[in-house]
């Protein structure tokens, strides 16, 4: 008999973070069969930005600090990371008041890709939504906001962080 501590940790998380992801493009999925598209946006808009509601409560209880521009990027990076693996980029600009990070990957949108959601717009209000209510909620005095998105048809994403 398997018990869960024969399964090495990090392929639970692993499991459990892509199980949850799915679960996210089958609700847009079935969503998008018996509503329509601008009523799915919205609700996945509300749902996500929670979401990034959620990220001060798990830096707080995994004592990450949050205190200026790059700890708020550096956490930020990290517990995105562990909600969706396998996100990759790399910061292009940084000083006191301003982030670039450029993501080169982003295993959402092949998720999206590999179930048959259409690429556009409602992952990318989803996406935003989460990322600027997660960067506000980690510190208040700072907001985040995409100038490209893969998700439109850009190669990249790029994503900035600045004080309001």
């Amino acid at each position: 008999m398997v018990n869960m501590e024969d399964v090495p940790v990090e392929l639970r998380w692993r499991i459990a973070a892509e199980a949850s992801n799915n679960l996210a493009m089958g609700y847009s999925l079935a969503f998008r069969q018996v509503l329509d598209d601008k009523v799915v946006n919205r609700i996945e808009e509300s749902v996500w930005a929670e979401g990034g509601k959620q990220m001060k409560d798990i830096a707080d209880s995994l004592q990450m600090p949050t205190g200026n521009i790059q700890e708020v990027d550096e956490t930020w990076g990290v517990i995105g990371g562990i909600l969706i693996p396998g996100i990759e980029g790399e910061v292009v600009e940084s000083n006191n008041k301003r982030m670039v990070t450029r993501i080169t990957s982003c295993p959402l949108l092949n998720n999206q890709k590999e179930v048959g959601l259409e690429e556009g717009e409602g992952m990318c209000i989803a996406c935003r939504a989460f990322n600027k209510n997660a960067v506000e909620s980690l510190n208040p005095q700072y907001t985040q906001r995409f100038t490209r998105r893969m998700c439109l048809g850009d190669s990249y994403c790029e994503s900035v962080v600045e004080e309001k």
